[in-house]
């Protein structure tokens, strides 16, 4: 991957049906060279275009953060925790919790049944839990409050926008029985009502050019200006308002090792910053937020 795929995968974050002239545009080379290397990173893995949902549509009401003390090798008790469909990503790190998963439940009764069970796989000694309050920055997935409710023919665009977020709109006016101006009409409608977001997911497996870094924010001053601060670094790809031992959850994405290091230097130099506790993901288990949409 070099500089052209970067320019390439910065634009198609921003928005994934992005056409490949405008791009080629943007960015000085010819349709088909961008055709050409956009085909090659989704085949070689490093890349996948598609549409999220909003957690509410999706009926996941209930999300937080487990991080796992264990005994043995971690790569087995992650596999393990991947299984369970209410864990959406599971990533091997660094630090004293060698797992950490993401969980997004459709209820309070869910959500805790979900953390038992983590807790009864075997080599998991603990799990120290994070519940997300809010999620106000995702490059992957909406935020926001959803402005509108969706019907059948939405779910069903849903549906395969999840599978591929650039399928045409010939073919999704096929399966709804609409005319591709219409179907266009509804997909950007659901986008613009914060129900759906359709970007470039960035493969961070620790075998690629990119790393990657959560960490854990606790605050000493007002959380709006940090809110905003962290927003505004555009290494930060997530931000969750959470509620526990720390106030803000993020996710810090780069090229290097060096860029992770500033960017952290960066957060804690914010004004109400405390503290940042940060582990870096060696490997991610499983990225898959395509939920199930409830009828």
């Amino acid at each position: 991957m070099d500089d052209i795929d970067e320019k390439i995968i910065g634009l198609l974050e921003v928005d994934g049906r992005l056409a490949f002239g405008d791009i080629a545009r943007t960015i000085n080379l010819s349709r088909p060279a961008v055709a050409e290397r956009t085909r090659r990173l989704i085949a070689n893995g490093q890349l996948n275009i598609r549409g999220a949902v909003h957690p509410a549509v999706l009926g996941q009401s209930y999300l937080g953060y487990a991080a796992l003390e264990i005994t043995g090798p971690a790569r087995p008790i992650a596999a393990a925790i991947a299984e369970h469909r209410d864990v959406p990503f599971v990533s091997v790190t660094t630090g004293p919790t060698p797992v950490v998963a993401e969980i997004r439940a459709t209820s309070a009764d869910t959500y805790l049944e979900c953390v038992d069970w983590i807790r009864s796989v075997d080599g998991v000694r603990s799990a120290t839990t994070l519940a997300y309050l809010s999620i106000v920055r995702d490059v992957v997935g909406p935020v926001g409050e959803v402005t509108t409710t969706v019907d059948r023919t939405d779910r069903t665009l849903l549906r395969h926008l999840q599978s591929d977020g650039r399928v045409s709109y010939v073919n999704l006016a096929a399966e709804v029985g609409l005319s591709p101006a219409g179907a266009r009409r509804r997909v950007m409608a659901l986008i613009d009502s914060n129900v759906l977001r359709i970007g470039a997911v960035v493969r961070h497996s620790g075998h690629g050019p990119h790393v990657a870094m959560g960490a854990a924010v606790r605050l000493n001053g007002p959380r709006d200006h940090v809110e905003n601060e962290l927003c505004g670094l555009a290494s930060v790809i997530f931000v969750a308002r959470t509620i526990g031992n720390a106030d803000f959850l993020i996710t810090i994405r780069g090229f290097s090792i060096a860029q992770l290091s500033h960017t952290t230097d960066e957060i804690r130099a914010i004004p109400g910053v405390q503290n940042v506790t940060a582990w870096a993901h060696l490997e991610i288990v499983k990225e898959a937020y395509s939920a199930q949409l409830i009828d």
